[in-house]
């Protein structure tokens, strides 16, 4: 007896940590929390991409290539894509060396609200103690100094070793209309800036 009662707790402890591990990594906001974009992700290679971003965004044949290229950072090596008019908005992305996924953003097309995506308005302690469920893996800051636009942010880190980070950006106190700070515009995800290194590292192998 003592075997099955042994087995049946270790099932229920084990049914505890996926639930947890469920609840961390899907998000009571939805897909957009997601570390994709139209199903491409950091590292991906450059045809994988773009027939991700073919298939997944319903482009029609003559359709396969992006709507514009140019070639930037260190030694003119990485080449920024972009694609204009998709469903979701404008997204580009960007491969290092020409070769590897190393960010990805899509500016939407229709601007999403914050209460929409369950993201905190604030890391105040008032926040979490209001009742509403929020996703409580991000961090909430400014772009710069001037405090015009807001950021939402968070890393995770990959089975190569290195972290990516999804940020969420506000509408701009100057451009917007008024509640700004409670609108999202742009999705983005990038490879963390202290890992980069990393990132190359695991691309090359």
């Amino acid at each position: 007896m003592k075997i099955i009662n042994n087995s049946v707790g270790f099932l229920i402890l084990l049914m505890l940590a996926v639930s947890v591990i469920s609840a961390q990594t899907e998000s009571i906001g939805g897909k957009e929390h997601e570390m994709n974009i139209y199903g491409v992700t950091i590292g991906m290679d450059v045809p994988t991409a773009l027939q991700t971003v073919f298939t997944s965004a319903n482009r029609q044949p003559g359709q396969e290539r992006p709507d514009g290229k140019r070639n930037e950072g260190k030694d003119n090596k990485d080449v920024r894509v972009v694609y204009k008019n998709l469903p979701l908005g404008e997204l580009q992305i960007v491969f290092a060396q020409g070769k590897f996924v190393k960010e990805i953003i899509l500016r939407y097309s229709e601007t999403k609200r914050v209460t929409d995506l369950r993201l905190p308005n604030s890391s105040n302690i008032g926040e979490v103690t209001s009742g509403e469920r929020f996703d409580d893996r991000y961090t909430i800051g400014f772009v710069d100094n001037k405090k015009q636009e807001k950021l939402w942010w968070r890393d995770a880190k990959t089975d190569k070793g290195y972290q990516t980070r999804l940020t969420f950006l506000s509408g701009n106190l100057t451009k917007d209309t008024t509640m700004w700070w409670q609108t999202i515009v742009q999705k983005a995800i990038t490879v963390k800036n202290d890992d980069y290194e990393k990132f190359l590292k695991a691309i090359s192998n």
